[in-house]
């Protein structure tokens, strides 16, 4: 449950399910809706601030107000989106010179009904789902029911966000279902956005009750389900749905997808972003850090230098990207302003023979947690998500199994004046170890600009040590990021091993060789924070401990062993 200030929780009171049974020599008829839940008042002037008044008036839908369903109060929306000539039709006529125009049109209906102390919204046609207001659509209210009804043996389809650089987007389908564990999900940095499975027999629903084939149903926000075309028989559905969400648990099996959730922008994301606000304005906001956004992955194992671009502000170039070198720009910004001026402003990746850097909007650079109760409120990647507490549990646990497991190498202390260059050459002076900081290798996805940069330490056993000294708000990401680059490339890219052996002898003055066909066999994290803190699951941020056991198990996958060790301070 969401404990953040301000934010009004809506509780559905038990309400005995009223089943109406078909009528005697008639089937029980249904039909295939998107539902959506909608957070506004259960009463008629609830129903119409639900609607997208700007949509409706510009398109000439009608709304008819004075509906009832079932002795409840309901609204219809309907009409339709005609267009004169569809938008291929100058193509068709460009290629063959033949004067093709051909029009359609659109049709569309909602239903929006009072039930209880809920309103649910009833999309019809592909433009349904358009004639409602998208800030009071209910996050996650398809899901929250699905994992709760389906069999988790018949799933069907699967779409899930991973939580790295990458910031990649799955999706999965098998037409018969299988078990949700052949989907092979990551329960730690995977987001389920959708998910279709077949329902138990003991939903009460009149698509089950039918006695024809279990269906299947699709949840996300909006809920895809067979629903009764009868008005007592929706109204039993719609409850139905209802007491599913309000009282009962989760599969055992599907939990995990309750435990990390999108917040849908609205009053709670505003709130959230005034709080994030705030923070920025802060001389150390400990609760804030750097982030590498989705896609840029391979881009900053390339990285030359970073350019920080914020308006009203002369531009800044720096070799490594740290937090203070963007918060400096807005800080002497007034509340509000900071989190807006960040999305305002742009942070490039300047790669040598590139003539433009990569650049991303500066906020999407930006993360920061916000307790909640004993859940977690996450801004990542531009977006605010939300983690429960069983989750955050479980990766703790695992985390500290990384950070307390011993490692095969040793490094000094770091002393908080040194410059991490000059730490790895210190580090590189103990027998057996060779500095490889900046000494770039181009092959393959990575023969544009200096290439990538392999490892910063070579150790004794030709282990590839990736070194970074980090904010304790720091995410880390482009330290697990460069690992599981570096590492992919040596495993996949013939040229990359045969030049990184060829660097290795060349810095080494021919004195350290690795084989022409070298693969990885071992890679080490090794973190220093700033504060002078112990390396604990305390002194990271959530997505850090993700990014971390990320690339742990991908790395873990590829038959290369991973250890992360924590440098002690000076």
């Amino acid at each position: 449950m969401d404990n953040t200030p301000g934010v009004q929780q809506l509780t559905l009171p038990f309400v005995p399910l009223q089943v109406t049974p078909a009528k005697a020599g008639r089937a029980v008829e249904v039909h295939r809706t998107t539902v959506y839940r909608l957070t506004t008042p259960a009463n008629r002037d609830g129903l119409r601030a639900a609607l997208n008044w700007d949509y409706l008036d510009e398109k000439d839908f009608t709304v008819e107000d004075d509906v009832m369903i079932a002795g409840l109060p309901a609204l219809l929306v309907h009409g339709t989106v005609p267009c004169e000539s569809a938008d291929w039709c100058h193509v068709v006529t460009s290629l063959t010179s033949v004067e093709v125009a051909i029009g359609y049109s659109s049709a569309g209906s909602a239903i929006l009904l009072a039930l209880d102390d809920n309103v649910y919204g009833l999309a019809f046609g592909h433009v349904g789902r358009h004639l409602f207001r998208s800030d009071l659509v209910e996050p996650g209210f398809g899901i929250h029911f699905a994992i709760r009804s389906i069999d988790p043996r018949t799933i069907k389809a699967l779409q899930r966000r991973v939580f790295d650089a990458r910031g990649r987007v799955d999706h999965s389908t098998v037409l018969g279902g299988q078990p949700i564990r052949a989907f092979a999900v990551e329960t730690f940095g995977e987001m389920i956005g959708q998910i279709k499975g077949g329902l138990t027999e003991a939903s009460t629903l009149a698509a089950v009750r039918s006695g024809r084939r279990l269906p299947t149903v699709t949840g996300s926000d909006s809920l895809q389900v067979p629903l009764s075309t009868d008005p007592d028989g929706l109204v039993a559905d719609l409850r139905s749905i209802g007491c599913v969400c309000a009282t009962a648990s989760p599969d055992p099996e599907l939990e995990f997808i309750a435990q990390v959730q999108p917040v849908k922008a609205g009053l709670r994301t505003e709130r959230l972003n005034k709080a994030l606000d705030e923070l920025l304005g802060q001389d150390d906001p400990v609760r804030a850090g750097l982030s590498l956004p989705s896609g840029l992955a391979e881009y900053v194992a390339s990285a030359d230098a970073f350019r920080i671009a914020i308006p009203g502000f002369r531009p800044a170039i720096v070799d490594d990207i740290d937090l203070d070198d963007v918060l400096r720009t807005v800080r002497t910004r007034g509340d509000g302003r900071r989190l807006n001026t960040l999305k305002t402003g742009t942070i490039g990746i300047a790669i040598d023979g590139q003539p433009e850097p990569v650049e991303v909007s500066a906020h999407r650079w930006l993360t920061a947690e916000i307790p909640s109760g004993a859940s977690r409120m996450i801004y990542l990647d531009g977006q605010w998500y939300e983690i429960g507490e069983r989750y955050l549990d479980f990766l703790r646990a695992e985390i500290n199994t990384l950070l307390t497991t011993p490692s095969s190498i040793t490094l000094p202390p770091w002393d908080s004046t040194v410059s991490e260059e000059v730490y790895n050459k210190i580090a590189a002076a103990q027998p057996g170890y060779l500095c490889l900081d900046q000494k770039f290798v181009r092959s393959g996805l990575h023969s544009w600009g200096q290439g990538i940069e392999v490892c910063d330490l070579l150790g004794p056993a030709d282990e590839l040590i990736h070194v970074k000294r980090a904010d304790r708000s720091s995410l880390l990401s482009h330290l697990f990021a460069q690992g599981v680059v570096s590492a992919d490339t040596l495993q996949t890219e013939p040229q990359a091993r045969e030049r990184f052996a060829a660097r290795v002898e060349e810095v080494s003055d021919g004195k350290r060789t690795v084989p022409l066909n070298f693969m990885p066999t071992k890679v080490v994290y090794a973190i220093a924070l700033k504060s002078g803190d112990p390396l604990t699951p305390q002194t990271l941020f959530t997505f850090a401990q993700v990014a971390m056991r990320r690339a742990v198990r991908h790395l873990r996958a590829s038959m290369i062993d991973v250890e992360v060790v924590a440098i002690p301070s000076a």
